[in-house]
């Protein structure tokens, strides 16, 4: 009897490539973002923009490639990462071009808050996607130096936009970043599909190997050492945002009951789950499948309802009934059903709004206290390096406290709490450049573990539309409180205001999820329910 074959990732060989990719871009997207208050804020200032005019702007921007991950789904099922990759090459180059010539408050809402930022969405959605259907066993090394890389980026960029601008103006120095942002094109030629380069492994059913099949690693002494490993810390998984958290990140996600163990039939049991859905993907079927469970619970609902309807009613209930199902199945919106996922999201979307309003801000807070554009350029290249350093030490912290992802995570934001009040107090350059240090370290601890919350809670398979309603929570809450920062400014004339609020905003996630596991560690075992997967 022949052995039989199982399709398992490359876990190497040009995924190598694809990490290659993913790090190109990012490296030139993320920095374009997050060095905008640099480029324009003497152009805003001659152009009379007040405080509330430039947060419009920037937020605008940073929500719309959020509110894209409401559609990367669907786009990455249905076009694939390459396809969406190209089309968000194509809409950022175009935008920072056309950004180097505008000239009022319409036209960078326009081709900064709309076309740039809807390209950086799909960039940010694709690379990541890919990245995890290369990788299984080595997702966190490949993550690892996908970030790191990337992390080059805001080091390098503050100095080389402080050169161009005393060089070419304003407008040569974008119209040069839309050049290099044309590079995008490269990566996205790289993001070859999976199905080129997965291998088969035989099964060897009499040794008991299937349950590597469904599972494709192995379970010993109660650990697993693939997706769903808990209580490794380092990171296994990652689908954006990083986004720096300044931009990437947004797609993190985590482990909500601490001490409890998943028993050997259900981690058996939820690889099966990952298997086939990663099979499905590289077959050119629909990788959004939902579990078995779900799909039997829903066909029993249906048959039950339409035993209860009237014969002259079943028709139009069932049109109505098809189009909430597909509207449901599309996004995937029975995620919401959860109230841990709930939690950990809205959690995520409040620190996000935090963390990006006050990244984006910097160059204009830094101006506030009479900073030239050398210095800000010095002080957020300080920052950045910081951060990169501590993206490499962070995973060994991690597994000396021996604690989740979310905890970590928890922990970073207590430090940028600190870090960030510290810079109401200090006004030198020299103190500045000691705040600039603090702030990478938590922003590198930070970087690390926001990537895991969501992906250590979710299965893989509903993870990149739990990554996409995760993304258009942020654009919203971004939206709705980002243009409230820029008033605050315009009425106090300082920004050390916005500080306070940013840093009471991220309290709000602290206690939230604090309550949450309290809550979840002392309620009747029987009255907790049951989470989206076993912890």
């Amino acid at each position: 009897m022949s052995p039989r074959k199982k399709t398992v990732p490359p876990d190497g060989g040009w995924g190598w490539v694809i990490v290659l990719a993913y790090a190109l871009n990012h490296l030139i997207m993320i920095p374009i973002m997050q060095n905008f208050g640099l480029i324009f804020k003497d152009t805003f200032a001659a152009m009379k923009f007040s405080a509330t005019d430039g947060s419009i702007i920037i937020n605008m921007n940073a929500a719309v490639s959020m509110f894209t991950g409401l559609i990367n789904g669907p786009m990455l099922k249905y076009f694939g990462y390459r396809k969406v990759s190209f089309a968000g090459a194509l809409f950022t180059t175009v935008g920072v071009i056309l950004t180097s010539y505008a000239r009022s408050f319409t036209a960078f809402l326009f081709t900064y808050g709309f076309i740039t930022s809807l390209g950086m969405g799909m960039g940010m959605g694709s690379y990541p996607f890919a990245l995890n259907l290369y990788f299984l066993k080595n997702r966190s090394k490949a993550a690892g130096i996908a970030m790191t890389i990337t992390g080059l980026g805001p080091v390098v960029m503050p100095l080389l936009i402080s050169f161009l601008i005393d060089i070419y103006g304003v407008t040569g120095a974008v119209l040069i970043i839309g050049s290099i942002s044309a590079h995008s094109f490269i990566a996205a030629c790289l993001l070859q599909p999976v199905k080129w380069h997965s291998r088969k492994e035989d099964i060897d059913e009499e040794n008991g190997d299937a349950t590597k099949e469904e599972g494709e690693v192995l379970i010993e002494e109660g650990k697993s050492c693939g997706l769903y490993d808990k209580n490794n810390p380092v990171m296994q998984s990652i689908i954006s945002i990083d986004h720096d958290t300044e931009v990437q990140a947004i797609y993190g996600f985590d482990t909500p009951l601490n001490g409890s163990v998943m028993s050997l039939n259900q981690g058996v049991k939820q690889r099966r789950y990952s298997f086939v859905s990663y099979k499905s993907v590289i077959e050119g079927k629909a990788p959004f499948a939902r579990s078995e469970s779900e799909i039997k619970e829903e066909k029993i609902e249906d048959v039950n309802k339409e035993n209860e309807v009237a014969p002259e009613k079943k028709k139009k209930v069932g049109f109505f009934k098809r189009i909430l199902t597909t509207i449901v199945n599309i996004f995937d919106l029975t995620l919401l059903k959860d109230p841990i996922y709930v939690n950990i999201m809205l959690g995520m979307s409040l620190a996000v709004f935090a963390e990006i309003n006050f990244s984006l801000l910097t160059p204009f807070i830094l101006d506030d206290f009479h900073l030239t554009t050398y210095q800000i350029a010095i002080f957020l290249s300080t920052l950045s390096t910081a951060d990169i350093i501590f993206r490499f030490i962070a995973p060994f912290i991690g597994d000396f406290l021996n604690k989740p992802a979310r905890i970590m995570y928890m922990v970073s934001l207590l430090l940028l709490i600190a870090t960030r009040f510290t810079l109401v107090f200090f006004e030198s350059f020299y103190e500045l450049l000691g705040v600039a240090i603090a702030l990478g370290i938590a922003k590198g601890i930070r970087t690390v573990y926001w990537t895991l919350v969501i992906p250590n809670y979710v299965p893989i398979e509903r993870l990149a539309n739990a990554a996409g309603l995760q993304m258009v929570v942020n654009g919203l809450f971004i939206m709705a409180g980002g243009p409230v920062l820029g008033l605050i400014r315009d009425i106090t004339g300082s920004y050390k205001r916005c500080i306070y609020v940013i840093n009471i905003v991220t309290c709000m996630t602290l206690i939230m999820w604090t309550t949450e596991l309290l809550y979840m560690r002392y309620k009747p075992k029987k009255n907790v329910e049951k989470p989206l997967r076993a912890t």
